[in-house]
């Protein structure tokens, strides 16, 4: 049995994203699965290399965040890519390096 190596606690949560992809000003859309504190679970029509940098704005739930919904920009790498497509989409997951929360409108 693989032992679960999360941090923090995942949430099921169904955004839309616009995932930036490294420097190099090349974004893809996804759409999340879960999220957390620590980092989240996206599909995305675009494959994203194991180790690529990534950033994204998310919007962490009330579960997350002591019954506010916080909107932040995280940068991240990818830690994993799932082996089955779901729905033809790549499941990728990333591990935030940091997160700052963006002002509310």
């Amino acid at each position: 049995m693989e032992r679960d190596r999360r941090r923090s606690k995942r949430v099921p949560v169904q955004q839309g994203l616009t995932i930036n992809l490294g420097n190099g000003g090349c974004v893809a859309t996804a759409v999340s699965d879960n999220v957390s504190p620590g980092g989240a679970l996206f599909y995305c029509d675009r494959f994203v290399s194991p180790g690529s940098e990534v950033s994204l704005v998310v919007v962490l739930p009330l579960e997350l965040t002591q019954g506010i919904a916080v909107q932040v920009w995280c940068s991240g790498k990818v830690r994993r890519v799932e082996k089955e497509l779901r729905e033809g989409k790549f499941g990728i997951a990333v591990e935030f390096l940091s997160i700052q929360a963006l002002p509310s409108a």
